[in-house]
């Protein structure tokens, strides 16, 4: 019985492993100093509160409806105003889709542009892994380059999440 129990336990956890390889778990974020040299434009809804909270589950939740619907065009994307690791207090984040401009489309009723500027120093994090394993390493990978160059972070973030794609967040630094 205890040999059963050993083998599946070995199965489980090398299942586990695997599955992890293929969503990109083992992979590292790669990290640049950057210039943004374009605007980038989030069509959502503000939220503040604890980042466990079900209203920020379903703004989340809706911005991808509205996306897959075809009410708005773009790929998933979040603005956070505060560092996206110390959310569980306090989260700022304008939850919505990044899109191409903002006179292409109409907003659905009680959502509204924000614009992250051109001409931002950044900290770029991309990877090719998927979006639920994504968000940690990336923002790992902003926290330690930071970290390595000796630069301050804003805590503001743009996160975009393309369907097709590397996830990818810009880091404000000072």
């Amino acid at each position: 019985m205890n040999r059963i129990l050993l083998i599946l336990a070995l199965f489980l956890i090398v299942a586990f492993a695997v599955v992890y390889w293929q969503m990109g778990g083992f992979k590292a974020a790669v990290v640049t100093t950057e210039t943004t040299t374009q605007p980038y434009f989030v069509a959502g809804r503000y939220y503040e509160g604890p980042a466990n909270d079900e209203a920020f589950g379903d703004l989340t939740r809706e911005a991808y409806t509205l996306r897959k619907a075809g009410k708005l065009r773009g790929d998933f994307g979040n603005i956070f105003y505060n560092n996206p690791e110390s959310t569980r207090d306090s989260a700022r984040v304008f939850v919505g889709v990044l899109v191409a401009d903002t006179t292409s489309q109409q907003l659905p009723a009680g959502y509204r542009y924000r614009t992250f500027a051109a001409g931002q120093p950044v900290l770029h994090a991309r990877i090719n892994a998927s979006y639920l394993v994504a968000p940690d390493k990336l923002y790992a990978g902003i926290k330690d380059a930071a970290a390595d160059r000796k630069l301050a972070l804003r805590h503001i973030y743009l996160e975009h999440f393309p369907e097709n794609g590397e996830p990818e967040v810009f880091a404000v630094v000072k």
